[in-house]
């Protein structure tokens, strides 16, 4: 009952979306997780694909089938799986960690069930949603904690940990931290069962040998790039090629982060006219693609390891820079929805109509008809969603000649709470929550740039930290013993008990 309100919501908000915009967003990712259902359906012929990992593409097969068009199908289940796991587990999450869930379980639910970017990946034909799916699911089984230390239980908390790296290789930083937790709340690994060393086996096989993505080495060196030695090292070939721009790149480092997308972009440019010229330009040849990965490699490592003070402060820039970001809501709007998705279809309607039309069922003709008829509808959440997404910021970005990063109020909130949960009695308990939102931002900006989806899987975990922060504010402040569980007591059935495996 406590999660009703959030529901009734979260449905409103996502019906009124649906109605105006049936079809899911078809960006520039989803191709790449689609192929794979358009190979089976097409040609008859089964492929995976290199780049993704598997569980989402899979997912994606029966698509064609379903009631409706396609791509409004997959829009409608990934809204609905979306809103049930999102309020349920995270309304799961904050009764057994707040010491009157009457009060936090009910808002912290409404604002994640209405939060425009949770809505926005649950739109758009990504693994993103699922990935945020998987690891809610795993953080909820992890509670209550005492529960942990009992096989059954440990057993669905790895098999789920298993399904975030599953679905999407970022979600490893996700995972280490949940194995960390697990160790510190169930026992060290060598006391598990043998049904939890095999859901650990598991998890391990899925990230050695799955996905083939080799972008990591070219995405670390566009992070470093400002500081690699144009001087002395490894490969001086191509420092002396790269001098220039990272010369340029120099003069106003402070803004580096900011610029990044340009530098990134130039690194694998393989366009006339090529920036950096045909020696760096036949690096990007396959044959020699291990070489680019590793000259790659070597100069963002030297660089960070000779700058890592510097280095530190352009992750946490990067970081700051998704945390003030309030473009999905925007999104959301059919003039912009239809403004970007013809953009990026744009192409695709000459290379692979027939993809297209298993994915819209329409001709191109009628899908134009329906991009025009679409398009020019204003719909009643827009300002809302707008406002929200302005006022509910972590942090601002301020440009007054240069760009500078401002706490929002929500942020300074958020901070607050992680803070409480590192005190000596409550920092063991809430591992599963702070130390995901640690790992993962540092690890994935230290790699990558500032593209908002990364925050989309442990956005949520900001919200929660709010309430725990003013959970332990309202406890001094309202000192009667209030009804009901303590947190991490015995589980109530007002969430919805059935997300916890039965006891062994």
């Amino acid at each position: 009952m406590l999660c009703l309100p959030a529901l009734v919501l979260g449905a409103i908000l996502r019906i009124s979306f649906l109605a105006a915009l049936p079809e899911g967003y078809y960006g520039p990712d989803s191709n790449s997780y689609f192929d794979t259902t358009s190979s089976l359906w097409l040609h008859g012929k089964w492929d995976l694909g290199p780049k993704r990992r598997w569980v989402y593409p899979l997912l994606l097969l029966p698509t064609p089938v379903l009631p409706g068009r396609n791509i409004a199908a997959i829009a409608v289940i990934q809204h609905t799986v979306g809103l049930l796991i999102t309020v349920l587990g995270i309304g799961w999450i904050v009764l057994h960690l707040t010491r009157r869930p009457g009060v936090w379980v009910p808002l912290v639910t409404m604002l994640a069930a209405i939060w425009p970017r949770m809505i926005w990946y649950e739109h758009e034909i990504v693994a993103e949603s699922l990935l945020l799916n998987s690891i809610i699911l795993a953080v909820a089984l992890a509670y209550p904690v005492e529960r942990l230390r009992e096989p059954r239980r440990l057993f669905w908390f790895l098999l789920a940990a298993a399904l975030i790296v599953a679905v999407k290789p970022h979600g490893r930083p996700i995972w280490l931290a949940l194995m960390i937790s697990a160790t510190l709340l169930a026992g060290f690994p060598w006391r598990w069962s043998k049904a939890c060393w095999a859901a650990l086996g598991l998890s391990l096989v899925i990230i050695l040998t799955t996905g083939s993505s080799k972008q990591g080495p070219w995405l670390l060196l566009s992070s470093a790039f400002p500081l690699v030695n144009t001087e002395q090292g490894k490969w001086p070939e191509y420092r002396k090629i790269l001098r220039p721009y990272i010369e340029e790149a120099r003069v106003d480092i402070s803004q580096y982060p900011w610029k990044q997308d340009r530098y990134k972009k130039m690194l694998v440019e393989s366009k006339e006219p090529l920036t950096l010229g045909p020696e760096w330009q036949a690096l990007l040849a396959p044959k020699d693609k291990k070489k680019f990965l590793q000259v790659c490699n070597d100069l963002a490592r030297d660089a960070i390891i000779h700058a890592p003070f510097t280095y530190a402060r352009m992750v946490l820039q990067k970081i700051g820079m998704v945390l003030s970001d309030e473009g999905s809501s925007s999104l959301m709007s059919p003039r912009f929805f239809w403004k970007g998705q013809l953009a990026d279809n744009e192409d695709r309607w000459v290379r692979h109509p027939d993809e297209m039309k298993l994915l819209y069922e329409l001709d191109k003709d009628g899908y134009l008809a329906l991009a025009a008829k679409r398009q020019n509808h204003k719909e009643w959440y827009e300002p809302f969603l707008y406002h929200f997404a302005h006022d509910f910021r972590w942090m601002q970005s301020i440009r007054s000649g240069n760009w500078t990063l401002h706490a929002a109020w929500f942020g300074l909130l958020a901070l607050f709470g992680f803070l409480t949960c590192l005190r000596p009695k409550r920092w063991r308990e809430t591992a599963p929550l702070w130390l995901s939102l640690v790992l993962f931002l540092g690890i994935i900006f230290s790699i990558g740039d500032s593209v908002t989806r990364y925050l989309q899987p442990v956005e949520w975990i900001g919200i929660v930290l709010v309430a725990l922060g003013f959970d332990w504010v309202l406890q001094w402040v309202w000192r009667t013993p209030p009804p009901g569980p303590e947190p991490s007591s015995p589980a109530s059935a007002q969430v919805g008990s059935s997300m916890a495996p039965p006891q062994s």
